[in-house]
């Protein structure tokens, strides 16, 4: 029996650690970022948070309805929307995500290759994480 209640117990402190919550963050970005390449606007709403904002490189904002119009537009297509070097912070219900975005791709046949510093802050609701706040910034490389 005891040992039976410490595996148990092992496997729920597992469960809650921060790297499982890292790994947790880090998979919802990449379910995001593909979603975004498909073209998966229904879906993708369920993973950015009602009041979400994006802070652009040129300074502007973008609201969850803003970015759901991007990602439901046929003028995007996208190869690449994979972020790597990814580093994920936790304390309690809320997480940042930094990373670098490459975005690959045509706007309205326009072909475009860049790649992004993006910060993501992400917060835990009702079990699941969403994303609520994100900035990113062109990575100058010339």
């Amino acid at each position: 029996m005891k040992i039976v209640l410490i595996s148990w117990l092992m496997i729920v402190v597992n469960l809650w650690s921060p790297s499982s919550i890292e790994e947790t963050v880090i998979a919802r970005d990449k379910e995001l970022n593909q979603l975004i390449s498909s073209h998966r606007t229904k879906e993708a709403a369920l993973i950015y948070a009602d009041d979400f904002v994006l802070t652009t490189s040129s300074g502007k904002t973008k609201s969850k309805q803003d970015m759901l119009n991007d990602i439901s537009s046929p003028d995007v297509v996208l190869e690449i929307n994979e972020t790597t070097q990814v580093k994920v912070r936790v304390i309690e219900n809320t997480a940042v995500l930094t990373g670098i975005l490459q975005q690959k791709g045509t706007y309205k046949r326009n072909a475009f290759d860049v790649k992004l510093y993006v910060t993501d802050t992400w917060v835990k609701v009702n079990s699941n994480w969403v994303l609520l706040a994100g900035h990113a910034t062109v990575i100058n490389t010339k």
